[in-house]
Formats: structure tokens, C-alpha cells, sequence
């Protein structure tokens, strides 16, 4: 009897071992079989050659290139030279036209859709363009990101329009808008060259294509986001389908419209460095010699202006979205350009009370011009039109910031053209860090501690996870990594995911890319583990402490708007190149997500939940440990889910620095001028991306289905 209980309670404990432990069991289980799998296949993974034979993928892609693009080249080098004439005329007057004109053109808009803080911020970043006398390139890369945005808008406004009309259209689109949003933009380079030649054009093209899936999607949302009533009341109304959509829904989606319009802005800045690589001009040619020369000073300063300029455009499309929430406060201190925990402090509070009037009374002979020319005009209107005389007043008033910047512009104009007002900027002014930089990474890297401490890290990456995780992937067997991943995607998401995982697996192995695939995986793996050890407790101390996420949020901030060229300078002096480099330049890139996803999870969860551990008498370690985190496991996971895609996007930049994997691929083909061999390894990141995004996607579902979240 004795021994049926013994039995019973072994059994017990071994299913709640199991039943608690069971995530765990399999996994480890699951390590010891794929180690003696590994040890026993003793090599390189070979993928049959077979199938590599017939699947040339490659080849075709090359031969359907070589027959299709030289017939469509007269009419997309056409298309070229009327880009390349309205692009030369907007530099052309952006750098001809003096200087001090074009920076009141640039800031206006800063002040007219964001107020005096922005109109301030528009002010330092054009201001910083002079002093590193950086004017021409930011002018370059102004226009260039201008013309690609209004193409941009045309296009993707109405393709949204048309995919919230027709269900079919947009099942059609969606799949090709994930293509060019996770496609590595290096692929699109290959035909913009080969369409639209090298330059301008083609770097237009590129980042059209990068640029447009935002504001697609956003118009499409916004559109079928407005309520059902509201059209039927329209139509009820007598509206036809069409009066309904121009005057009732686009209307209504205006703000989501906008928002796709910001979001466009961000990923066009995100391409401007790349476009370098088919002779595109401005500052990403800058950050990219400053790399090819490893000199860390000037990719920083080209780096710097670019950042500057993503902040303000972001700022100002953003305000442009929400303009109609600008405050309109009659108060007699409105402005603040400092905390409002240092306005006791009387310095402080004098020099914005000094802004602040003086603003105002800027604002005042402003609306006394616009008030007077609106007065004239309307007058002399009066005399063939009242009724439109009225209308045009109202319209004239509400619109005065506009009128009184037009006359402001011309007026400067008219001093320009009549007059020796307007000079060069003085040279006095201008001040370049890239020399003191310089000196001080030299400094560094000469350093023996320094130089000490950079070999013990990447010695310890490169021995302790890169070189034995490449090992283990590579030599895994093809079939066994195959099945692994269909089986975790039917367990995690079903039968769909375990299909387009199983054929996206094949791809690669049909088109010879399995090792290089594998590389890639274990770079990717190795950086999002790094991001994880660093980035969870440092969202964690951040959501703890208001200090902290004060001072890394610029930091955070920074990395992400960074052009990631400007990284790579210091990286590869650092570690000398390779796949080290290649991992520390990812998680820099891939790190901020992580940690913002921490700290948000962190603080979302009620206060209850302390309040009821502390009534149990749990401390505050014990509280985060046992009950925030495990509640948090969702928001943390979509900050590693992002992380993953951010590692990815990292891939067909690292080979600059020595990475290896599918990213060199890409730029092998481009270096062969090889569209399908590039195009395969930009495929084959893709997939790679769908399999891991959709994957974590369905566990992180899982979890907060767990939870009872929603």
C-alpha cells in the first residue's frame, strides 16, 4: 500500500514538474538531441544539389532583366530626365537663392504648424546646417527627400483610397507592401540604376519604393475606420458614392492620412545614406566618406545634420496633423523653453518672458500686415463682388500667418535682387568638431586599457556565442533545422505559418543560400540575446526611476534616428571588423525598442498590482519579480519581436564592416551587377523576417491570451 502511495506522490511530482516545468523539459530536451545531431553530421550542412539544379533562380531573374529592362528603358530614363529637371531647379534655387531667404522659407512652417518651440527647434537645426557649412549638401538632400514625399503622397493617397474601396484590391496590395517594407533597400537599388541611371533619379526611385507602403496602409485604415452611420447618412442625403468619399470619408481620415505623411518622411530620411551607393548626392555622401575614410569625425557632423533634419521634419508633418490643437491661450506667459521645475529661477524666467514678448510682438505686426493687405484687396474686390468679397476676407483672416510670411519673402527677395544686403555666411560663424573627434578616438584606440578592454569583448563574442552558435547552425543537418522550425510554427500560430515557413526554408535551401542563411540567423540571434541582457533591466531601472528615463530617452532617441553609417565608424575602429562588429553595430540598432517596450509594459500594469503584493506582504523585488514581469512578458516581447526585425534590416549594412551571411549576398550581387542574385538574398532576408516576426507575434498572442489580455 505504502508503495502505490509512494508511486502516487512520484507521479504527482513529476507531472507538476511537468505541467510547471514543461516549456523548459522540451527545450532542453530538445538542445541535447540537436547537439548530438550536430555531433554526429560532423560538417557544413549540405542542402541537395538537386534541388539547387533545378531552381535557378538567379539565372532567370538575370535573364528576364536582361529582356524586359531595355525595353521599358526609353520610357523610365524619360521619366528620369523630368525628375532630374524639377530636382536640379529646386537645388538649384535652394543653393543659389541667398541663404538668409531660404532659412526663413525653411522655418516658417516650423512656427506657423508648431509654435514657437518648434519655430525655435526649426531654427537650430537650420542654423547648425551653416555652421558646419553643410548647407549645400542638406539642401541637396531636402530636395531630394521633397520630391520623393510628394510622389510618395500622390501614389500612396491613392492607392490607399482605392484599397478602401475594393477588398479584393487590397488583399492584392497587402502582400506587395510587406515585400517592399522588409525587401532590403540595397535590392532596389540594382534596377533603379538600371532604369533610371545613376544620380538623382534613381535614389528617388529607391526611396519612393521604401517610402510609399506607410502612407498607403494609414489612408487605408483611416478611410474604413470612419463610422458605417456616417456614409449612410451622406448617401441618404442624395450623395453618390463618389461626393460621399472626396466630401464625407477622406475628410474624416485626414488625421490618419497625416500620420502615414510623418511616418513616409521618417523612412524616406532612413534611405538617404543608402542612395549614396548609385551616386546620390547630399549628406549621406558625407556619412558614407566619412566611413569609407574611418574618419568618425566627419560622418558625425553629416550624421548630426541628418538627425536634425529627421527631427524637424518629423516635428513639423506631426504638428501639420494636429495644427488644429495649437494652443490659442490668451495667457501672459504662455511659453516655456526650459522645465517648469527651474522657472523659480528669475534668469530663466526673464529670458522667456523676453522670447515670449518678443514673439508676440512679432505675432502683432504680423496680423497688422495681414490685416492691412487683406483690407486693400478686399476693398477693391468689394467693388465687382461683395459676396465674394466677404468669403475671400474670412478666408484672408484666418490665413494671416501665411499672408504675412509670403509678404516677408518677398519683400527679402526684392532686397535681394535691388540690393547688396544679403551676404555669404560669415566663416567666423562656422565651426566644425570632426578634428577634435578625430583626436580623441585617436586617443583611444592608442589607449592600452581601451585597447584591452575592446579585445577582451569581442574575444568573448566571437569564442563564446558567434563562432560556436555559426558552428552548431551551419552544421545542423538542413532537414532537422527544417523540421524545427515547421513544427514551433504549427504549434505556435497552425497549419498556415507551418506551410509558408516550410516553403520559405525550401527558397533558401533550393537557391544555395542555406549556410549564409544560417550565419545570418546566428548574428541575428547572438544581437537580440545581447539587446535582451541589456535592454530588459535597463527598461526595468527605468520604469522605476524617473532619472533614468530622463537621461537615456535622448539617448535611445538618438540611436534610432542615427543614420546607422555613423556607427559603423567607430565600431569598426574599435573591433577591426568582422562579425563582431557586425553583432555590436546590430545591437546598437536593435537595442532602444527593447527597452522602451520594458518600461512601457512596466508602468501600464495597474497600481493595484502593488498594492495587493504589498498586502501579502511581498517586497518590492519580490513584487517585480514573481508578479510585474511575468505580467509584462507580453509588451517585452513585442519590443524583442521588434528588436528581431531591426537586427534583420541590420544585415544588408554590416557587410560594410565584415559581416558575413545573406547581407553580403546582397551586396555581392551588387557588386556583380547581378539583380538576381542579389534579389534572391534580399528574398531570403524576407523570409527569414516573416518566419521569426510571425512566430514571435503568435507566442506573444499565446501569452496574453494566457493573461486574460487583450
Amino acid at each position: 500500500m505504502s508503495a502505490v502511495i509512494d508511486e502516487r506522490q512520484g507521479m504527482s511530482w513529476w507531472a507538476y514538474t511537468w505541467q510547471e516545468y514543461r516549456g523548459l523539459i522540451i527545450t532542453l530536451s530538445l538542445l541535447a538531441l540537436s547537439l548530438i545531431i550536430w555531433k554526429i553530421n560532423g560538417a557544413d550542412t549540405i542542402f541537395p544539389q538537386s534541388l539547387i539544379d533545378a531552381f535557378p533562380f538567379a539565372v532567370k531573374t538575370d535573364a528576364f532583366k536582361d529582356a524586359f529592362f531595355p525595353v521599358i528603358q526609353p520610357v523610365t530614363r524619360a521619366a528620369a530626365a523630368g525628375v532630374t529637371w524639377f530636382y536640379e531647379g529646386m537645388v538649384d534655387f535652394l543653393t543659389f537663392t541667398q541663404w538668409q531667404i531660404v532659412f526663413v522659407i525653411l522655418v516658417l512652417p516650423a512656427f506657423a504648424y508648431g509654435g514657437l518651440r518648434l519655430g525655435l527647434l526649426g531654427i537650430i537645426a537650420a542654423g547648425t546646417w551653416l555652421m558646419l557649412d553643410f548647407w549645400d549638401e542638406s539642401m541637396e538632400t531636402l530636395s531630394l527627400m521633397c520630391i520623393s514625399i510628394l510622389i510618395s503622397i500622390v501614389i500612396g493617397v491613392s492607392l490607399g483610397v482605392m484599397a478602401s474601396q475594393s477588398d479584393r484590391f487590397e488583399s492584392i496590395i497587402k502582400p506587395i507592401l510587406d515585400t517592399m517594407q522588409t525587401l532590403p533597400a540595397f535590392v532596389y537599388l540594382i534596377p533603379a540604376f538600371y532604369l533610371f541611371g545613376i544620380g538623382a533619379p534613381g535614389a528617388i526611385l529607391a526611396t519612393v519604393i521604401y517610402a510609399l507602403p506607410p502612407v498607403v496602409r494609414l489612408t487605408n485604415l483611416g478611410i474604413r475606420q470612419v463610422p458605417a452611420g456616417i456614409d449612410e447618412a451622406a448617401t441618404s442625403f442624395g450623395a453618390t458614392r463618389a461626393q460621399s468619399l472626396l466630401k464625407v470619408k477622406i475628410p474624416l481620415a485626414m488625421p490618419s492620412i497625416k500620420l502615414g505623411v510623418n511616418q513616409t518622411v521618417m523612412m524616406a530620411l532612413a534611405l538617404v545614406v543608402l542612395a549614396t551607393f548609385i551616386g546620390s548626392p547630399g549628406l549621406g555622401d558625407i556619412v558614407f566618406q566619412g566611413l569609407q575614410r574611418l574618419n568618425v569625425g566627419k560622418a558625425l557632423e553629416g550624421g548630426l545634420a541628418i538627425v536634425l533634419m529627421a527631427i524637424i521634419l518629423d516635428r513639423v508633418t506631426y504638428a501639420m496633423g494636429h495644427s488644429d490643437h495649437l494652443s490659442q491661450s490668451g495667457h501672459d506667459h504662455v511659453f516655456r523653453l526650459f522645465p517648469q521645475s527651474l522657472e523659480n529661477l528669475k534668469p530663466i524666467l526673464y529670458l522667456e518672458y523676453a522670447i515670449d514678448w518678443v514673439w508676440r510682438q512679432i505675432g502683432t505686426i504680423g496680423n497688422f500686415i495681414a490685416a492691412t493687405i487683406t483690407s486693400m484687396l478686399c476693398k477693391l474686390v468689394a467693388i465687382f463682388n461683395s459676396d465674394f468679397a466677404g468669403k475671400l476676407r474670412d478666408f484672408m483672416l484666418a490665413h494671416s500667418f501665411l499672408i504675412a510670411s509670403l509678404v516677408l519673402i518677398m519683400v527679402m527677395m526684392l532686397l535681394e535682387a535691388y540690393t547688396d544686403l544679403f551676404g555669404k555666411f560669415p566663416r567666423d560663424w562656422e565651426y566644425r568638431f570632426r578634428t577634435p573627434v578625430n583626436q580623441y578616438m585617436d586617443e583611444l584606440i592608442t589607449n592600452d586599457l581601451f585597447y584591452s578592454i575592446t579585445q577582451g569583448i569581442k574575444e568573448t563574442l566571437w569564442y563564446g556565442l558567434i563562432n560556436p552558435l555559426n558552428s552548431f547552425l551551419k552544421g545542423l543537418p538542413w532537414w532537422y533545422t527544417s523540421l524545427i522550425f515547421v513544427a514551433a510554427a504549427y504549434l505556435f500560430s497552425g497549419r498556415g505559418l507551418a506551410i509558408v515557413t516550410l516553403l520559405g526554408l525550401l527558397f533558401i535551401g533550393a537557391t544555395d543560400l542555406w549556410l549564409f542563411a544560417m550565419i545570418t540567423l546566428s548574428t541575428v540571434l547572438v544581437s537580440v540575446l545581447i539587446c535582451i541582457l541589456f535592454g530588459v533591466p535597463l527598461g526595468i531601472v527605468s520604469a522605476y526611476s524617473k532619472t533614468t528615463d530622463t537621461i537615456i530617452k535622448p539617448i535611445l532617441d538618438t540611436m534610432q534616428t542615427m543614420p546607422v553609417f555613423v556607427y559603423l565608424v567607430p565600431v569598426v575602429m574599435f573591433f577591426q571588423g568582422g562579425q563582431v562588429s557586425a553583432v555590436i553595430a546590430t545591437v546598437i540598432y536593435a537595442l532602444p525598442p527593447i527597452v522602451r517596450c520594458t518600461t512601457l509594459g512596466l508602468r501600464e500594469l495597474p497600481e493595484q498590482v502593488d498594492e495587493v503584493s504589498n498586502s501579502f506582504g511581498a517586497s518590492t523585488v519580490q513584487t517585480l519579480v514573481k508578479v510585474k514581469i511575468p505580467m509584462a512578458i507580453p509588451a517585452v516581447m513585442l519590443g524583442i519581436n521588434q528588436g528581431i526585425m531591426m537586427a534583420l534590416a541590420m544585415e544588408v549594412v554590416t557587410p560594410l564592416i565584415g559581416g558575413k551571411g545573406l547581407g553580403l549576398q546582397v551586396f555581392d550581387g551588387m557588386n556583380m551587377a547581378s539583380l538576381g542574385l542579389s534579389l534572391q538574398a534580399g528574398v531570403g532576408v524576407v523570409l527569414l523576417a516573416i518566419i521569426l516576426d510571425r512566430m514571435s507575434q503568435a507566442w506573444t498572442r499565446t501569452q496574453r491570451e494566457a493573461m486574460g489580455l487583450t
